[in-house]
């Protein structure tokens, strides 16, 4: 099977595609970069002109995000003991995140041919690339969709006290954020002692299984999934503020937080009605379409 990722490679989701490529080997790595607009300097400048408090503060919070993102991702790896933060020797090419929805990178993933496109930590795919694989487009989501979809999930699943939807979702790629039918929902066992980076690094062993255990039988399953019940809410990482994972913070401390123990679990869905996928008349044709794309641009 031929497998291809698109992720930012941050140190756990390389953990993450090392351990899946441990049982299926991926031929691509795609690694989201992102780059600066050349007027992005001049357009900030004219932003501090005209609304000085504002700017600074609102640069003191993207710090204070990087910085914590980054002691979460480097406490992860302490306690997954891994060393190596990047994916090995699986080939890699770089893209910026402004292009991965052009058609130049389309037409890169066509020439690839994958039967599934692996996502991790990745921007929002427009369908003319998440159809393009034969089989599906799979994201690895950082909490329990529908419930908790968008970003810093893990977070505000342990802020709102809601432990029962701590955890890692596996599904398909469709046209929302979050929405696709599920797969699998990985439930990572939990201690009293975890914080957020240790249940990141749970979640991405976790992940891991549950990919590959997703694509031992891909061809017999198709990776239909199933429909998500409701729509859920969708967090955005502009919307969480300082002040926030402070009161989550001392809350614990005060143990107004307290993590129950639980085991691990895996929760595998088997396709429903609501879950309109391609037949498989439908993704021959649309695969037999990419050969054609592929070998007119070779």
């Amino acid at each position: 099977m031929n497998i291809v990722a698109l992720s930012t490679c941050t140190p756990t989701n390389a953990y993450l595609l090392r351990s899946v490529a441990e049982r299926h080997p991926i031929s691509h790595v795609f690694r989201v970069a992102w780059s600066e607009p050349a007027a992005a300097p001049a357009s900030r400048f004219a932003k501090f002109r005209k609304a000085p408090v504002r700017s600074v503060v609102e640069l003191a919070h993207r710090k204070y995000l990087e910085r914590a993102h980054n002691r979460r991702e480097r406490e992860a790896m302490d306690y997954l003991a891994h060393l190596d933060e990047t994916v090995g020797d699986i080939p890699t090419t770089p893209i910026d995140i402004r292009q991965i929805n052009s058609r130049p990178f389309a037409a890169e993933l066509r020439r690839l041919n994958p039967d599934v496109l692996l996502v991790t930590a990745a921007p929002i795919l427009k369908p003319e690339i998440f159809e393009i694989p034969r089989l599906a487009t799979l994201n690895v989501h950082r909490g329990i969709a529908p419930a908790y979809r968008g970003e810093r999930t893990l977070f505000w699943a342990l802020a709102n006290n809601d432990v029962d939807n701590v955890g890692v979702t596996l599904h398909r790629i469709d046209r929302g954020i979050d929405t696709g039918a599920v797969l699998k929902y990985g439930y990572p066992a939990l201690a009293p002692s975890d914080t957020e980076a240790t249940i990141t690094a749970k979640s991405m062993r976790l992940a891991a299984e549950m990919i590959a255990d997703a694509l031992d039988d891909a061809e017999q399953s198709g990776l239909k999934g199933a429909a998500q019940p409701s729509v859920g809410r969708c967090y955005l990482a502009r919307e969480q503020r300082i002040w926030q994972e402070a009161r989550y913070q001392f809350l614990r401390l005060l143990g107004r937080r307290r993590i129950k123990p639980r085991e691990q679990r895996i929760v595998t869905l088997a396709p429903n009605r609501e879950a309109s996928q391609p037949s498989a008349e439908q993704r021959a044709k649309r695969h037999a379409s990419r050969v054609s794309h592929a070998t007119a641009s070779v």
